[in-house]
């Protein structure tokens, strides 16, 4: 589960339906990577998925997923008042490397590493809460997964990915409803 919509179905009584992502949205990732079919991307639970073009075919494919989560008529969330950090810490092996809020708690990034099937992975999540225009609350997540070996060539291309996400997110003409 994740800890800030949990928190907003228990304390807030919320719903969480997940969107699609929109034109108005979607930013162009860097020339290594490219998208998922929408359809794949929505049987994943993501509004949006990029992956990372490797040769040769690596075992763990870098990969970005964009969610967006409509929580209906509420509070928006402050995620600097939950522990955000409990969804990487919820994996297996896993550490916490870094919390860190911004916009005034409605925004945070989370980094750590874990492992899966013997691969020791690197995490990068950023979230952001907002009002739309309509007045519900909405929750968007980006979630980069790398191995520990490709992180520091994947570093720059995710954190460019995460800048043009929060801007097109944060864009008062772009609309996750």
């Amino acid at each position: 589960m994740i800890s800030a919509i949990e928190y907003a179905i228990v304390n807030l009584g919320s719903t969480a339906t997940l969107r699609a992502s929109t034109p108005e949205l979607d930013f162009v990732p860097p020339a290594a990577w490219y998208d998922l079919d929408n359809d794949t991307a929505h049987k994943s639970m993501a509004s949006r998925v990029l992956l990372r073009s490797e040769n040769p075919t690596p075992v763990f494919a870098s990969n970005v997923v964009i969610q967006y989560f409509d929580l209906g008529q509420c509070d928006v969330i402050r995620l600097s008042e939950i522990d955000t950090t409990l969804d990487i810490s919820a994996l297996d092996e896993a550490h916490v490397l870094n919390h860190a809020a911004d916009l005034d708690g409605y925004s945070c990034v989370d980094d750590g590493t874990y492992q899966a099937d013997g691969t020791d992975l690197r995490i990068r999540r950023a979230q952001l809460s907002y009002a739309t225009a309509s007045g519900n609350s909405m929750l968007s997540i980006f979630t980069a997964t790398t191995t520990e070996t490709t992180w520091p060539t994947t570093e720059p291309e995710i954190k460019e990915m995460e800048t043009r996400w929060l801007r097109k997110t944060t864009n008062p003409t772009s609309s996750a409803s």
